[in-house]
């Protein structure tokens, strides 16, 4: 069996490197593509960002094009962890057309609540599901709620491969970020947790209150993934982040560490706080206080174009769906939302089995899953 993997940053590799382990002790031919930078690279434009990884041998030897790479054989799988944006979208296209191979989608994070944006990133997700054989999910929960919101794929429950690995960093990681970051041995270590949705500005707002009430603490935030970079949010964070005496961790690689150096993490109850549960961090959540689950109810912020959140804005989602106004008003109706408040009370209610929800499975096993699942799957 022929896999290739490939990955545009670090993110999406927390959610592929425990596949490539599991594929190579499983003697599968593996040929990876991957850039470990916290920032998106293209392998057309960036090759220098990118490195090869392969356990085999050439054995027939094809050309991909949108990798601009050599594989050294014809894929029968390919694995990625995005698929509604490039370069993974060309890439898809190309292996479907080029070499007819089978394609699967893993889930980076589990999803778990509903909103007017939850609703529509459904909606594109629908418009490449056809390209996609396998959208392997994590949870019940997670499945469920994707269904019950019109999500049509081919989804494949096997728990949430981002954590079989990546959890457990080394000792002697730990200690370079700690040096890396100045931890201070004698202090509190407290993670931040943001958001990049209508929410933002309020649970900034929160975090400055308890930094104020606990100034004997030393505090770190975890941007979004690209927040940093984002035209929208840069200025919180660079040259020096907005929030006094927080340290931003900027390197994506380096939140594993900080998962397990931070005894407390804060922010809203979302797939963040998986790592936190399966750590047994002490959690701190503001999604009450922030009256965020009449907020997930709420569509005006998309309909009136607020852009306080990174996706507050209806003309942004007509040109990525192509719909009209009225298409989107119908998309958006007040009869799916009592759906979506229906499906978040689930989590909003619930106190214990918290994990269950976000994985089906939380034993460290989902990347072989994975590959159980793909060898059962050859072409």
């Amino acid at each position: 069996m022929n896999l290739v993997i490939f990955a545009c940053e670090a993110k999406g590799l927390s959610s592929l490197n425990s596949i490539m382990n599991e594929a190579s002790e499983r003697g599968i031919n593996l040929f990876a593509l991957i850039c470990q930078d916290t920032q998106l690279r293209f392998p057309l434009q960036n090759k220098d960002r990118f490195e090869i990884l392969t356990n085999c041998e050439v054995i027939n030897p094809t050309y991909s094009q949108t990798l601009g790479v050599e594989l050294p054989f014809r894929p029968d799988w390919l694995l990625v962890a995005r698929e509604r944006w490039e370069p993974e979208t060309s890439i898809i296209l190309e292996f479907k057309q080029k070499f007819n191979c089978k394609v699967g989608l893993v889930e980076p994070n589990s999803w778990v609540l509903g909103n007017a944006e939850v609703l529509l990133e459904i909606q594109s997700r629908n418009r490449f599901k056809d390209l996609i054989d396998s959208f392997f999910s994590h949870s019940t929960h997670s499945e469920n709620l994707q269904k019950t919101l019109g999500f049509n794929g081919d989804m494949v429950l096997v728990g949430n491969p981002k954590y079989d690995i990546n959890l457990t960093p080394d000792e002697n990681t730990i200690e370079t970020v700690k040096k890396f970051y100045n931890v201070d041995p004698n202090k509190k270590q407290v993670l931040l947790f943001s958001l990049v949705n209508t929410n933002r500005k309020h649970l900034f707002q929160k975090f400055k209150e308890y930094i104020k009430a606990h100034p004997e603490s030393q505090y770190f935030i975890k941007p979004y993934p690209g927040e940093p970079f984002l035209p929208q949010f840069k200025d919180d964070y660079l040259p020096k982040c907005v929030l006094d005496k927080v340290t931003p961790i900027l390197e994506e690689s380096h939140i594993w560490s900080m998962f397990n150096i931070c005894d407390t993490h804060i922010g809203c109850l979302s797939s963040i706080f998986h790592a936190s549960l399966l750590l047994g961090k002490e959690i701190i959540d503001f999604s009450q206080d922030l009256n965020i689950p009449q907020s997930y109810l709420n569509k005006d912020h998309i309909l009136n174009s607020t852009n306080v959140g990174l996706e507050d804005s209806k003309e942004l989602w007509m040109r990525s769906l192509n719909i009209t106004e009225h298409q989107l008003n119908n998309i958006l109706s007040d009869s799916i939302f009592k759906v979506i408040e229906r499906e978040n009370n689930i989590i909003w209610n619930t106190q214990e089995n918290l994990l269950n929800l976000f994985d089906g499975f939380n034993d460290g096993k989902a990347s072989k899953r994975i590959i159980d699942y793909i060898l059962e799957h050859e072409q």
